[in-house]
Order: structure tokens, then C-alpha cells, then sequence
């Protein structure tokens, strides 16, 4: 009987025992599964591209570009898994107003390899196409380890290429008391005047003028071409400038502010001729003394001479005129008539004349240096009362050097004190110009052209 129990007892914890082995085994399968799926990761994130910085090399005017600008874009990829990557011309595409384009300076640079993040730039010149700028990035430019690939991203930079040049119409229209109303009708928005008013939709610029002057001013619109306006103002009467040039083959020849050049045909006849005397008639609205000059005199007789012109008997010094830093003016007591009007002059006819001598009759020219034409004036210098509103500028003609620096405001236009000038111009001008008049004529520095 025992041995009975002793069996079923035996055969009970046998059986429970395999129940429990049975049990920690399928547990132990059931874990090991849950954890290997725990580790698949699954990617369904597709690479993303940004624009996140343009760099626009015209400085001040960053929505605007010509050819000349330098155009840089900053572009960011992002994505963990990348794996491909193709930044070329082939997948990054330039648009003007929504059509391709070939860029020939284009360049690619790899500014930062991180594993989730890239950085690129996008250097663009030399576009030679007018209209908005776009870029497009194509899909397919990046593609992960998913073979997942970016969308198309089509990006307006803002900037207007602009290639053509602003143009503008002249006009001069007459205002009261003389004085004109210079009007310049523009094709396009330009860059700030000092000086020039604007109309509210900047494509009118005004500018009123007192006196006759032309010269060349220089207009750029916001893409920065450049062209020329020829501003000529014929018909201001407020202030009136004459400069007269004396020479003994032609006689007195006058300017009157605009191009004029006195002392232009004796010149084109020979340039050998030389300015023996200069006049100057200033009137209108401004006082007699605001427009001051000086000159340098080279004569036959020399130092510490005086001589007279043979023509208005006015009596001058070799060197300086007036000495001693003193300056003449149409408030001057010794004022000449010419043609009925009355000039402050400098030297005087007969300087190189055969048989003329000094104020005492001494050192009597002789004909073979006559005909060589020596002498004359050398420099001359001018100043105004007031620079408030105006300035003057002055340029001279040299035999055998062409046209020198022009001057203003007090400098002496000069080559040296042995070499007489034959040709001479001046201009008093608003003084937002006096720059744009330089230029103008710094342009004949060296050359022999009168045409202006």
C-alpha cells in the first residue's frame, strides 16, 4: 500500500516538474523575440532643403544686381540617414522670370559635413539676363538609405537682375528772375542726387539753375549701370558770367559758361599762340566782389617789368596779378571796357608783339623771338565771396601738354611759370555739380580736343 502512494506521489512531482521546465523555457522565447523587434528602425522621413541665407554684393541696393554683383546662397540639407547627395548644375537650377537659364559662373562650395546636417553655398555672377531671380532645387538631389529623395523647392531670392542702363530727357524750362528749372524725365528708379529733387515716383528729377552751365551728370539705378544726362542750360539770366581770351592773331574771343572756350580759334589755327590778356564780366544777382581771381604773367622783360596793354591800356606786372596776395573783382578801380561792358582784367595785348616794349619803352621784343610766342599768362587762380551755394571751376589749355587738371575754389591752374597757356574756360555752378563738371572736363586731360 505504501509502495503504491510512494509511486503516485513519484509520478505527480514528475509531472510538475515538467510543467515548470515547459513553461521557463517558452518564457525565455517569448522575451528574446519581443527584444530583437524592438531594435528595427524604420526611416519614413524624407531629406529637407533650405534656403537659409542670400548675400547680394551690391551694398545698399541688395534686392537689385547687374553682372558686376556677386550673388551667394546659403543652402541647408537635412536628414540622419543621407546618402546620396548630387549639388551640381544639374539638379540646382537658376530661373529669370520663370524660365532656365545657363549660368556660366556658377560654383558649388561644402561649407559644412555634418552626419544629420549639410551646408552649402551657391556662388552665382556674371548674369548677363534681366528679371527676377529664382532658383529651383529638383527632387531627387538628395536621396537617404530609405531611398527616400527630397521635394522640389522653387525659391524667389527677391532680387531683380537689371542689366540696361537708365536713360533720361533733358528739358530746361525758364522760372521767374531769370533763373531756369532743369528737368530730367527718367526711364527708371535711380540713385539719390544731392542737389536733385525727386518727383514721388522718382522717374522725374528737377534742379533750378541760376547761371549757364553744361556739363555731363552721371545717373545709376539701383542695379548700378550707369549712363550720362547732358544737362545744357542756355537761358538763366540770374547770374551772367563773360570770359574773354586776347591773342594777338584773332583778338578777344568770349565764353559764356556752357562748353565756351576762350581763346578756341586761335588755337585751332596754331596752338603755338599763346593768351596774352583774359577779361571777366560777372553780373546779376550776386555782389560785385563774389567772384575774385588772380594770375600769373610771364613776359620778354622779366622780373620786377611792367607792361601795358596795347589794346585797353590796362598796366600789369610780370608774376603775380594783383601782388601780394591780392585778388581782383568787378569791384576792382581799375576796370577795362570791352565791347561796351566792363571786365576786370589780367595781362594785356602786345606781349608778344615785334618792336613792343616794357611800360618805359625798355627791351624792345625782336622778330624772331616774336614769332616763337613766348609769353603770356601762365595760371590763373579764382575764389568766391560765399561757397555756401556755389562753386567755380577753371581749366587751361598748354601748348604742346593738351588740357591740364581743372581747378576750383581758390587752387591755381597752372602747368608752370614758363609755359603760357592758349586756351582757358570757367564755370560758376550750384555746388552740388561742381564734381560732375571736373570729371566732364578732366575727360580732355592731355588732349587737344575743343569740342565740348
Amino acid at each position: 500500500m505504501i509502495n503504491t502512494k510512494n509511486k503516485l506521489y513519484g509520478v505527480i512531482l514528475i509531472s510538475v516538474l515538467l510543467i515548470l521546465i515547459g513553461t521557463i523555457v517558452n518564457a525565455k522565447y517569448i522575451i528574446e523575440n519581443r527584444f530583437d523587434i524592438a531594435n528595427i528602425d524604420i526611416d519614413r522621413t524624407k531629406p529637407i532643403i533650405e534656403i537659409i541665407n542670400i548675400e547680394n554684393s551690391n551694398i545698399g541696393y541688395e534686392n537689385y544686381a547687374n553682372k558686376t554683383h556677386k550673388i551667394d546662397i546659403t543652402v541647408k540639407i537635412k536628414d540622419k540617414n543621407l546618402e546620396k547627395l548630387f549639388w551640381d548644375k544639374e539638379h540646382v537650377k537658376i530661373k529669370i522670370n520663370d524660365k532656365y537659364v545657363e549660368i556660366k559662373n556658377i560654383e558649388f562650395i561644402k561649407l559644412q559635413d555634418l552626419k544629420q546636417e549639410k551646408i552649402y553655398k551657391i556662388k552665382l555672377s556674371n548674369i548677363n539676363e534681366n528679371g527676377k531671380l529664382g532658383i529651383e532645387i529638383i527632387n531627387g538631389t538628395a536621396i537617404d538609405t530609405s531611398k527616400l529623395e527630397n521635394d522640389k523647392l522653387e525659391f524667389d531670392t527677391n532680387i531683380v537682375i537689371d542689366n540696361i542702363a537708365p536713360s533720361g530727357i533733358f528739358q530746361e524750362n525758364k522760372i521767374e528772375d531769370g533763373k531756369v528749372q532743369a528737368i530730367i524725365n527718367l526711364s527708371e528708379n535711380i540713385r539719390k542726387l544731392d542737389g536733385w529733387e525727386f518727383s514721388e515716383d522718382k522717374l522725374k528729377i528737377e534742379k533750378e539753375f541760376t547761371n549757364n552751365v553744361s556739363y555731363e551728370l552721371p545717373i545709376v539705378d539701383y542695379a548700378g549701370n550707369k549712363s550720362i544726362v547732358n544737362i545744357d542750360i542756355v537761358q538763366a539770366t540770374y547770374i551772367n558770367i563773360i570770359y574773354a581770351s586776347h591773342n594777338s592773331v584773332v583778338g578777344w574771343t568770349f565764353g559764356y559758361g556752357n562748353y565756351d572756350i576762350a581763346g578756341a580759334e586761335a588755337i585751332k589755327e596754331d596752338p603755338i599762340h599763346k593768351t596774352e590778356a583774359l577779361a571777366f564780366n560777372i553780373s546779376g544777382n550776386v555782389d560785385d566782389d563774389f567772384v575774385q581771381a588772380s594770375s600769373y604773367i610771364y613776359t620778354y622783360w622779366g622780373e620786377g617789368s611792367k607792361g601795358k596793354c596795347m589794346d585797353t591800356s590796362m598796366v600789369y606786372n610780370y608774376g603775380y596779378n594783383p601782388e601780394n596776395g591780392i585778388y581782383k573783382s568787378m569791384k576792382s578801380d581799375d576796370l577795362v571796357t570791352i565791347n561796351g561792358k566792363k571786365y576786370f582784367q589780367f595781362g594785356g595785348s602786345g606781349i608778344n608783339s615785334y618792336e613792343n616794349g616794357d611800360i618805359n619803352g625798355n627791351n624792345i621784343i625782336p622778330i624772331d623771338i616774336s614769332i616763337q610766342y613766348l609769353y603770356g599768362i601762365c595760371g590763373i587762380n579764382f575764389r568766391l565771396k560765399d561757397y555756401s551755394q556755389f562753386s567755380v571751376v577753371y581749366q587751361i589749355f598748354v601748348d604742346k601738354v593738351g588740357w591740364i587738371n581743372a581747378c576750383s575754389d581758390g587752387q591755381e591752374c597752372m602747368y608752370d611759370k614758363v609755359s603760357p597757356m592758349s586756351a582757358f574756360r570757367i564755370a560758376l555752378i550750384p555746388k552740388s555739380e561742381k564734381q560732375y563738371v571736373i570729371d566732364t572736363w578732366n575727360k580732355d586731360i592731355g588732349s587737344y580736343d575743343f569740342n565740348r
